[in-house]
């Protein structure tokens, strides 16, 4: 596998792994598997994002692929384009929440599907190894469009409230979008980190990150809610009264929405790393909870292969709503809802969720060549329990479970562990961690 493609999109440093020529060659890569047609560009704001996408856009249209340019806009806004433009393809320069230092690219198929490996990166590799791009006689033709005022006409309508907010952008692109959004919902938003910087000065620009919620707490006053973003604003993040709600509550409350405003739309996919919570509250709801591997692409294709799917949503902050017709992990819409609950006092029901022991993910060095022995051995260590094998191996105990899961970009291997109280889980994540090690 090429250095910088991945598992879920393709990202490197800049310009040591993702220089201009790379990217340019990308292009050509990338226009050569789309054949002809139009393809839409858009980028992150980082600080080297519009040369690697001009490189990008100069190898599409060399082998003939006309590009409409979208310029500098966070990836949910680019999704909404391509559908309402009736796009094929679309591709995004971005690296999200990773270092200033990185670059990326994500591809997108009609209707804002998330391209996979399989759906076409796969093919999209081997072009470039093999520089068999196709040739053409003339460039395609470059045009320019901006998307933002479809998209925020599209969202605002389906919300609204009265609203005080606290918003940290981390620099990020979300802020050329999300605050006239937010306020035409109907919230009065306190900015914080708002200048889109490249750089990302203040803190990594993602939700997880202590100095990005610590930023909120600083700035809250007499609001309720704060809401962080990535990098390219495809996740976010929430503070309420001060602390931060895990994503798995977050996955609980999405769910028990959607289920509530969608009586057709009944099947709630999350990644196998949730906690029971959130099978729970599906359940309890009526809906029917289904669990997927790790990865925006694996979640993205189900859902569109799924008409029932009405909510998606990942431990990594994305979350997808199909149900109101939004089918991509969309980080601006799950503010505006989260918005919603708040404004509507449902968020009272965090209060009632159950909260199990969880640890956090443990991070375990290991070559990329024991990876697989490892997950053979660990399933073979365990083999009097209940298995899955969707994504590495799920070890599940009668007082919780183990998660054992090698890393896509690298050299270690992850655990995650649940269980009924403090002491079972010290119990399993010992007994797992244990066997991991002394396979590594």
């Amino acid at each position: 596998m090429t250095s910088f493609f991945h598992e879920y999109d393709l990202r490197g440093k800049y310009p040591g792994e993702v220089s201009l020529e790379k990217a340019e060659r990308l292009g050509k890569a990338y226009g050569t598997y789309i054949k002809n047609g139009e393809v839409l560009v858009a980028r992150d704001g980082r600080n080297h994002s519009q040369k690697v996408k001009e490189a990008f856009i100069t190898g599409i249209r060399s082998v003939g692929v006309d590009v409409i340019d979208a310029g500098m806009i966070p990836t949910p806004v680019a999704y909404h384009g391509i559908r309402e433009q009736g796009l094929k393809h679309g591709a995004i320069v971005t690296a999200s929440h990773n270092p200033p230092e990185y670059t990326g690219f994500k591809f997108a198929k009609e209707e804002g599907l998330a391209m996979s490996r399989e759906g076409g990166m796969e093919e999209i590799e081997k072009i470039y190894d093999q520089r068999s791009f196709q040739n053409s006689e003339k460039d395609g033709n470059l045009t320019r469009t901006n998307l933002k005022k479809e998209y925020i006409n599209a969202v605002s309508k389906k919300f609204d409230v009265d609203l005080d907010i606290v918003v940290n952008y981390g620099n990020g692109v979300a802020s050329t979008v999300a605050e006239e959004l937010l306020e035409k919902i109907g919230c009065n938003v306190t900015n914080v980190n708002k200048q889109v910087d490249g750089s990302f000065p203040n803190h990594l620009p993602a939700p997880h990150h202590e100095k990005a919620q610590q930023s909120v707490r600083e700035n809250m006053n007499d609001q309720e809610l704060g809401i962080i973003f990535d990098g390219d604003a495809d996740r976010a993040g929430f503070i309420y009264n001060g602390e931060y709600i895990p994503e798995d509550k977050v996955l609980a409350l999405f769910s028990e929405e959607i289920l509530t405003q969608n009586k057709e739309q009944k099947r709630i996919l999350y990644d196998l790393r949730a906690s029971r919570l959130v099978k729970e509250t599906i359940k309890n709801n009526g809906g029917e909870p289904i669990e997927t591997r790790v990865g925006h692409t694996f979640i993205s294709e189900k859902i569109h292969q799924d008409e029932a799917v009405g909510f998606a949503g990942e431990l990594s902050g994305h979350y997808y709503f199909p149900a109101l017709n939004f089918p991509w992990d969309d980080g601006l819409l799950a503010a505006c809802l989260m918005c919603q609950i708040v404004q509507e006092r449902r968020i009272s029901k965090l209060e009632d969720y159950n909260s199990y022991p969880v640890s956090p993910e443990l991070r375990i060095q290991c070559s990329h060549d024991k990876k697989n022995s490892v997950i053979e051995g660990v399933a073979d260590k365990f083999s009097d329990k209940k298995i899955t094998r969707k994504d590495g191996v799920k070890i599940i105990f009668e007082n919780g479970w183990a998660l054992v899961r090698p890393s896509n970009t690298e050299e270690k291997m992850s655990i995650r562990c649940e269980a009924d109280t403090q002491k079972d889980l010290q119990k399993i994540r010992d007994e797992v961690e244990r066997s991991v090690k002394s396979l590594c």
